[in-house]
């Protein structure tokens, strides 16, 4: 008898998006969302400068069945991505690149959607594989098995992962 090592989730095509739960009261991912929060000027920053990055900003939906079925408000955090920011306006917006069964009566894939800083709870610009931000994507990855980490860089599409930039106060 021999054993196969188990595949990384992250490792082979998936049907649906891979969502990853996380408690609501995390210590971690609430550091994460605090950092995230200070950081908004660098991303601000790298949305608005000219290039090909791609710019995703982290925000949280409310499941409205859920939350009626339960009696208490059900929420779920999802990337939204195709970020722009309107100085003008003082608002960003962004398109879904993927819905969760939970919010297809409400929001579509390719659906844009507004939003101002104070809805982002984490943020990310990717340049060719080098990831600025994403601070919950790096407590995700924390948390994976080592043996799981090469697999889901590769499935999110980092090769390197820059500093997190210093908040501002």
């Amino acid at each position: 008898m021999f054993w196969r090592r188990k595949r990384s989730p992250f490792s082979v095509p998936q049907p649906e998006p891979l969502f990853v739960a996380i408690p609501d009261d995390d210590p971690a991912m609430l550091s994460a969302y605090a950092m995230a929060s200070a950081t908004m000027p660098a991303f601000q920053s790298l949305v608005l400068q000219p290039g090909s990055r791609q710019c995703c900003a982290k925000l949280r939906f409310r499941d409205p069945d859920a939350s009626a079925r339960t009696g208490e408000d059900c929420l779920l955090y999802l990337w939204i991505g195709l970020v722009s920011y309107d100085p003008a306006l003082h608002a960003y917006s962004g398109a879904f690149f993927e819905v969760p069964q939970e919010l297809t009566k409400w929001h579509s894939v390719g659906q844009r959607l507004s939003f101002e800083t104070e809805d982002v709870f984490d943020w990310f610009a990717n340049e060719d594989g080098i990831l600025h931000g994403g601070v919950t994507l790096r407590v995700v990855r924390a948390n994976l098995p080592k043996s799981d980490r090469l697999a889901y860089d590769q499935y999110i599409g980092v090769r390197e992962w820059a500093p997190v930039p210093l908040a501002t106060p």
